[in-house]
């Protein structure tokens, strides 16, 4: 009597483990895509005036925040200020008053870039502490 017991006992677990199989293969885990993100910023065409002063603004706000590469602001530096550092030069040569006025122009990049140069700065030094 105990072999049958002990038979039956055997075919009750394996039909039991059956069953677990069968519904585990039913199962479907689905995971969700990834989302994008919830705000696209539209940049506008540069070819309307509207746009290319936006994009001016943009590019502007990016070289004084500090976040561009030093590369970047290295050769910046190179070709605003040697625009500002030549209008000072021809202005100084001719003596004329005239030449501040475009000077006060090119100075507005090399106010952005200073800007740009100490926020990195200032972020480099945050980042040794």
């Amino acid at each position: 009597m105990s072999e049958n017991n002990s038979n039956n006992q055997e075919s009750d677990n394996q039909d039991y483990f059956k069953r677990d199989r069968t519904e585990a293969d039913k199962f479907v885990v689905e995971i969700p895509p990834e989302k994008p993100p919830t705000y696209h910023e539209k940049l506008p065409s540069g070819f309307d005036p509207m746009g290319e002063i936006y994009l001016r603004g943009h590019a502007y706000r990016g070289l004084s925040s500090g976040t561009q590469p030093w590369w970047v602001i290295i050769s910046g530096w190179f070709i605003f200020g040697g625009i500002a550092f030549m209008i000072i030069g021809v202005a100084i040569s001719s003596l004329s008053p005239v030449l501040i006025i475009p000077f006060l122009f090119a100075l507005i990049p090399v106010i952005i870039l200073w800007r740009g140069t100490a926020a990195k700065l200032a972020n480099r030094k945050s980042q040794r502490r």
